[in-house]
């Protein structure tokens, strides 16, 4: 079900990470009156990547691409505008429990128990992977895709911070990679449906419908 991660090169759909720090803006810090911008970071602990192979591969060929430092000229300009369509700006990631850290978020036990049989659109579940398959060699306790706790970074930034401190761990296979990219999917094309509210059941007898006057001749109006 897992192959442990390249040591280098492209990062995969379906990659467990950790280690994984996102930096973003404090939304109070945004205020009129606040003063300075300020920043945060948030560790993810476990990440699993979701952005696409394909997009992932193009990117990362298109960012190894040498470009001309001479003055473009009309195919150098086409050539450039070709590469900058094949990169991706953001990765997309969700964020991995442990099931121990999962369990106190559920309603119920009944519902960790859908989780584990992948019977809850909302979460994947990724059984114990074992040291052989882990690229860090320690193995990683059975982790929980919430597919709701989704985040992007910048590619550019993913790939550098390999260098500080984020570790590349394993790599879900065909054809669970398949089954987990296709539970997302449908996730994400969930439609919201109104609110209605219910009718009302009759609490009394109800009235008979009055009979039309009859018209001259006996004859019942029209």
């Amino acid at each position: 079900m897992f192959a442990p991660s390249p040591s280098e090169g492209v990062f995969r759909q379906g990659e467990v990470v950790s280690n994984l720090i996102q930096v973003h803006l404090r939304a109070d810090s945004l205020a009129a009156d606040a003063g300075e911008v300020t920043l945060e970071e948030k560790v993810h602990p476990y990440a699993l990547i979701l952005t696409q192979d394909c997009d992932l591969d193009w990117d990362f060929k298109a960012r190894a691409t040498v470009r001309s430092e001479a003055e473009p000229d009309e195919k150098e300009k086409a050539r450039e505008n070709r590469r900058q369509a094949k990169l991706v700006p953001n990765v997309l990631l969700c964020e991995l429990a442990t099931v121990p850290d999962l369990r106190p978020l559920l309603a119920g036990g009944d519902i960790l128990k859908r989780v584990r049989g992948n019977l809850d659109e909302r979460y994947y579940f990724l059984p114990a992977i074992s040291p052989t398959d882990d690229r860090v060699g320690e193995g990683l306790a059975e982790l929980v895709a919430d597919f709701k706790r989704v985040f992007s970074i910048p590619t550019d930034e993913l790939y550098f911070r390999l260098a500080s401190g984020l570790l590349r761990r394993s790599v879900l296979q065909a054809p669970h990679l398949q089954h987990m990219s296709s539970r997302f999917g449908y996730y994400c094309l969930r439609v919201a449906l109104p609110e209605h509210e219910p009718a009302q059941a009759p609490t009394g007898p109800s009235k008979p419908t009055a009979l039309p006057a009859a018209a001259e001749g006996g004859a019942p109006a029209a």
